[in-house]
């Protein structure tokens, strides 16, 4: 897919920081009116005015909601309507931190529910349109962690495990349609993504080098435009992933284990 083939409007979720935001700016960019969804209004107003800053007068519609509850992703849907959208970036999504038992239940469900449910959902609104139009595609924004277990990390980790095997299957089945469907798996990157974790991480291993996030909506955008399947921004984060995937699973979850223990956990 070329930066010219995905015409239409770009949906960009969980767009009020971070790679959504930047996502904004870059299609907005290409000259793509937007749809900008997050829970922050102020925030995303920010958002909008950057975008108009790279291509004044562009359409660009806010949606304040919360995609973990059902109104929310009604409420988003209703407000993209029959727009012709050529692409999708399902970015909406949070994690936790600590062992499940200890963890707050609410807050694991909150946490399937952007992660998983509204990403679902949101492509089974506007999957058919691209598919009728023949054109489009969706940017779903998985994680590294999606290739191997995370203790400590369990539900966050099997969430974009789903993300990945979601879109892989998805991007097979829409094959030769001239819509494409792209997993982005980027490894810790500084998008306030470690602060919204409820938890002190600072002390854990894998969260004590972080990428930048620009490089990372770079290597996305690149990886969408060749309707590539899979991305790993980052040859550290590539190396590890794919030494994730060539190990025994126990092995790959104990070494998945010692990079995510609280630091009170070590000695337990």
């Amino acid at each position: 897919m070329s930066e010219t083939s995905a015409q239409g409007w770009a949906v960009i979720t969980g767009a009020s920081s971070g790679l959504g935001a930047i996502f904004a700016e870059r299609f907005a960019e290409r000259n793509m009116p937007l749809v900008l969804a997050g829970r922050d209004e102020a925030r995303l107003e920010q958002v909008r005015r950057r975008a108009h800053g790279r291509a004044p007068g562009l359409e660009v519609e806010v949606v304040t909601g919360d995609l973990g509850t059902r109104e929310g992703v009604d409420d988003l849907i209703t407000a993209i309507g029959n727009r012709d959208v050529g692409v999708l970036v399902n970015n909406a999504g949070f994690g936790t931190h600590g062992r499940v038992a200890e963890t707050d239940a609410q807050r694991d469900h909150e946490l399937v529910a952007v992660n998983i449910d509204a990403l679902v959902r949101l492509t089974h609104a506007l999957m058919p349109g691209m598919l009728a139009r023949k054109r489009g595609g969706i940017l779903n924004v998985a994680s590294a962690i999606a290739f191997q277990p995370a203790p400590y990390q369990a539900t966050y980790g099997a969430s974009k495990a789903f993300v990945l095997s979601f879109s892989q299957a998805l991007g097979a089945e829409v094959k030769g349609s001239g819509v494409t469907v792209t997993a982005l798996c980027p490894g810790p990157t500084r998008t306030g993504f470690v602060d919204a974790l409820g938890a002190d991480v600072s002390n854990v291993a894998v969260y004590k080098l972080m990428s930048d996030p620009d490089p990372v909506v770079e290597a996305g955008l690149r990886a969408f435009d060749r309707g590539q399947a899979v991305v790993v921004p980052g040859l550290r984060t590539r190396v590890l992933a794919t030494i994730s995937k060539s190990l025994p699973a126990s092995i790959s979850t104990a070494v998945s284990a010692r990079m995510l223990r609280p630091a009170k956990a070590v000695a337990s």
